[in-house]
């Protein structure tokens, strides 16, 4: 079954990589604008060195942060289970406008076919009563994936960001199709051929 590893990263570390980011682009101006203005004898500024001291620093901060990270394992339920879901939870219904008074989807359910209120928490929490090894959350940082209310306590506290990151990922893994690798290979060079 196809899976995806989802990183959450947390404790301001995305203001730490911010700066970090925006020290990288001002050495680049900087290095830019030293390569415009004409050399002065006894300059002896390395514009290209700061770049690459700034770049290196964001990647330190960057491997650090993903060492911090929770890990979140998302997996595909299989397409009987999915179905189910998908019944349990059908698009909210409006009043039409109008001419038309006839119901339609909430306008925040039509692209997804689901109520979105409901749909991503119930994805998240699928556990397959026969087979607890089969489920939509395959692992969720260091949450105890054998009670349902770990798993609940840990889900009820993601932002909305975070919580839409994960079922999305798990709506993608369920609804994608299967792509073949083999198909990308890249070629050693042009075909050829003896009937041109």
């Amino acid at each position: 079954m196809p899976s995806k590893t989802v990183l959450i990263y947390a404790d301001g570390d995305f203001e730490r990589l911010a700066e970090a980011r925006q020290n990288v682009g001002v050495a680049e101006r900087q290095a830019l604008a030293a390569q415009a203005a004409p050399g002065r004898l006894g300059d002896d500024v390395d514009a290209d060195a700061e770049v690459a001291a700034a770049q290196a620093r964001y990647d330190e901060i960057v491997d650090e942060a993903t060492a911090r990270a929770e890990e979140w394992v998302i997996g595909s339920i299989g397409h009987e289970e999915w179905r189910s879901i998908l019944a349990e939870h059908p698009p909210r219904k409006v009043p039409g406008e109008g001419e038309n008074p006839a119901e339609t989807d909430h306008p925040d359910d039509a692209d997804w076919g689901v109520n979105i209120e409901t749909f991503g928490k119930a994805l998240l929490m699928y556990a397959d009563p026969e087979d607890d090894v089969h489920r939509t959350v395959v692992k969720a940082g260091d949450v105890a994936l054998d009670t349902i209310g770990g798993l609940g306590r840990r889900i009820k506290r993601l932002s909305i960001g975070q919580l839409e990151t994960l079922w999305v990922t798990a709506y993608v893994l369920n609804t994608g199709g299967i792509s073949d690798p083999k198909a990308a290979r890249y070629s050693p060079g042009v075909p050829k051929s003896d009937a041109t």
